[in-house]
């Protein structure tokens, strides 16, 4: 029975949350998780940036790229971001948060920027006006001076085409400049922040292998130098010619693991003839 009540209950308050989007013309998600509208995510535009959303307002913007965080304060939907805060053309952020509850409503929105173009900027320049030469003054009919006054204005027109023409090409040059280094920006960024993920995978490398070290150099000194101490003893009775051996055990068979079991073992010996030295050395012993 308390299942059903809980289901009662959930689309009950579903309904109440319907009903009041369609008197209110609005959803209520976007109180709590605004939606920001523009620019789109992942949009490639110039500046200025127009940013609009759908949610609470006033919202705290803030600008992020180009390795830095800029407060553009409280502002309402929609508001424009000045061309001068794009110092430079590549990836930027822009996040909105609530001046309360900061931390629990907010959106994020990621686009790139690009160079005006010149060449768009050269389509909205006014065509020049053609050149119209000044009706020259009623002089007395000249058919010489005529003809090298037309072929001097011919040349001139001439020259002008061939100059509007080289500045269409630089601008059209020029934009396509502009374009390639946009792309070589954007591929250097790319490039940095994969070499800075490597160097910070090579860093956490090199700090376990730094432990794992100082872990084996820890293990190395609780190692005793010496596992095994004896000394040299004549058997009796002797042979000829003479032998020695050495003893590394005592009369019951355990090894002499320690200096003071090897002086022991060898005052109870009458056969000992040097004192106990190590026979088992753990590096390079004998």
């Amino acid at each position: 029975m308390r299942a059903w009540q809980v289901l009662g209950i959930a689309l009950i308050s579903a309904a109440a949350v319907a009903v009041t989007d369609v008197a209110m013309q609005s959803s209520l998600l976007y109180v709590l998780r605004p939606r920001i509208v523009v620019p789109a995510d992942g949009a490639i535009v110039t500046g200025p940036v127009n940013v609009s959303w759908e949610g609470p307002q006033p919202m705290q913007a803030t600008l992020s790229g180009n390795g830095q965080r800029v407060d553009l304060g409280m502002r309402d939907s929609p508001f424009e971001i000045d061309p001068s805060y794009f110092a430079r053309p590549g990836q930027y952020g822009i996040e909105l948060r609530a001046p309360r509850l900061g931390s629990l409503i907010g959106a994020e929105r990621h686009f790139m920027v690009r160079r005006a173009r010149e060449r768009a900027a050269a389509a909205e320049e006014p065509a020049p006006e053609p050149v119209r030469a000044e009706s020259p003054p009623h002089l007395p009919p000249d058919d010489g001076a005529t003809a090298q006054l037309e072929a001097e204005r011919g040349q001139l027109r001439a020259e002008i085409e061939g100059l509007q023409a080289q500045l269409s090409k630089l601008r059209e040059d020029n934009a396509d400049l502009g374009q390639a280094l946009d792309e070589l920006q954007a591929d250097t960024d790319a490039r940095l922040a994969a070499a800075d993920q490597e160097r910070q995978a090579l860093a956490r490398e090199h700090l376990l292998a730094l432990q794992e070290n100082q872990f084996l150099h820890m293990r190395m000194d609780n190692i005793p130098p010496c596992t095994v101490w004896g000394y040299i003893a004549y058997p009796r009775p002797q042979t000829n010619p003479p032998s020695r051996l050495v003893v590394a055990s005592d009369r019951s068979g355990a090894v002499l693991r320690t200096e003071a079991d090897c002086v022991r073992a060898r005052t109870g010996d009458p056969t000992g003839a040097s004192p106990c030295v190590c026979v088992g050395a753990v590096w390079g012993g004998p």
